[in-house]
């Protein structure tokens, strides 16, 4: 009787690994896929939040909505409430990751059997899709990276590809990443320095931890009146100097807009250098609003 049951366990496991391994076998697609193209994300997807936001490392499910008006990519709660949000321009990185695991009831079924009748559970696996994205933090400097998982690779491919042209980044295959401009190498007759295009400002991420000065913008009556709050961004060129020489708010509310590129055009930084050379900075500034 238990050689009997051996030879059984024996067959059923080679029947398993044997349609496992066909299972594996690379799919040839139609199509070539370069040229399809996912469909534009809807303006709010479900999501669960799985950590790297600074401040908030407890995992729970809400929704992403992209909030053009303010160019920022939201999390809210299960309850509708906005936890927090990340600016467009201060994404660095976006892409899907996929990732295959067995879920702990199919683990438990597994041992809770004799062995042998309790493999097929133990080859029960399930794919998680995950938005996963690198940012710069616009109010610490911190850069970090984080994830939400979503239902389905539709939806994460959507997802993926409505923030990557958002956030205005590059594709390289499957990633969207943010390119800094080229610097063209001049050689000389006895060294190589770097010639930066002085049409074209250097891109410097947010810049607040780097200003010698940066004055707070005057709070409005009128949005104070109608207690409007928020942060406002502020995309600005600083020269060789230090300067800045051009200001524009890219996000927050317009009763918040005009303060905040007022305090900016006030801001100092220290001089930026490349390969021994003063060069222009483009980068961001960004302001919160709050009533105490």
């Amino acid at each position: 009787m238990k050689s009997l049951l051996k030879i059984v366990c024996a067959g059923l496991l080679t029947t398993l690994l044997v349609c496992t391994a066909f299972g594996q076998r690379p799919r040839i697609s139609e199509s070539s896929g370069t040229d399809d193209q996912p469909a534009p994300a809807p303006a709010t997807v479900k999501a669960k939040y799985e950590g790297g936001i600074f401040g908030y490392n407890q995992k729970q499910d809400g929704t992403l909505f992209f909030d053009d008006v303010n160019t920022r990519l939201v999390f809210r709660n299960k309850y509708g409430k906005e936890l927090f949000s990340i600016p467009y321009a201060a994404v660095l990185s976006t892409f899907g990751d996929t990732q295959s695991r067995r879920p702990t009831a199919a683990s438990v079924i597994g041992s809770a059997v004799p062995y042998g009748l309790g493999l097929p559970a133990l080859f029960i696996k399930k794919k998680y899709r995950y938005l996963t994205m690198q940012f710069e933090d616009p109010d610490t400097r911190v850069a970090g990276a984080t994830s939400f998982k979503l239902e389905n690779k539709e939806t994460l491919a959507s997802v993926v590809n409505t923030l990557g042209k958002k956030a205005g980044l590059t594709q390289r295959g499957e990633v969207f990443v943010r390119v800094r401009p080229k610097m063209e190498p001049v050689s000389s007759a006895s060294t190589a320095i770097f010639r930066v295009d002085d049409r074209e400002p250097v891109e410097s991420g947010v810049l607040n931890g780097r200003a010698i000065s940066l004055p707070q913008p005057e709070y409005p009556r009128e949005a104070r009146d109608a207690k409007v709050t928020g942060n406002v961004t502020v995309q600005v060129i600083v020269d060789e100097k230090g300067d800045v020489i051009s200001a524009k708010a890219i996000s927050g509310h317009p009763m918040l807009q005009q303060a905040a590129v007022d305090a900016a055009r006030q801001a100092k930084f220290a001089p930026t250098t490349a390969g021994n050379q003063p060069v222009k900075v483009s980068g961001l500034i960004t302001y919160n609003f709050e009533i105490r």
